[in-house]
């Protein structure tokens, strides 16, 4: 399976997300969701999950990170949950926080997304909404 789709509809993304989520029960994975304004299409990625625990905590690479920003505006910070709901952890409010980026979070167990928003944003709150509405 590919680990990125560009210029895809929010079903798409969000049949993407599920299908690598389900195909990696074991340990979160983590990515991107970003919009291109050219194609006016959303893209999305899967990151190497770098963190020293993959089962609880997901790390990606700062570099990978900076490539996305560089080729599309960054809308949201994915990762999955594979024990527990979509509730995001207080690690995750902190990160979400720092980072003035959104977290969506999948969970395995109850087949929900849930999408933390921080107080500070980075990202156009239009195609959060727009995101918001097909992940429910």
């Amino acid at each position: 399976m590919e680990d990125k789709i560009l210029n895809k509809s929010l079903v798409a993304i969000k049949n993407f997300l599920t299908a690598h989520s389900s195909l990696n029960s074991i340990n979160e994975i983590c990515g991107f969701i970003g919009y291109e304004k050219k194609s006016q299409k959303f893209v999305a990625t899967i990151e190497k999950n770098q963190a020293a625990n993959p089962k609880s905590f997901f790390s990606i690479n700062p570099v990978n990170y900076l490539r996305f920003k560089k080729d599309y505006d960054l809308i949201a910070v994915f990762h999955s949950h594979v024990a527990g709901d979509e509730s995001p952890s207080e690690f995750d409010i902190k990160m979400s926080e720092s980072c003035c980026l959104s977290f969506i979070i999948y969970s395995i167990n109850t087949n929900k997304f849930h999408i933390y928003e921080p107080k500070n944003k980075d990202y156009d709150v239009k195609i959060l909404e727009r995101i918001k509405a097909k992940l429910k």
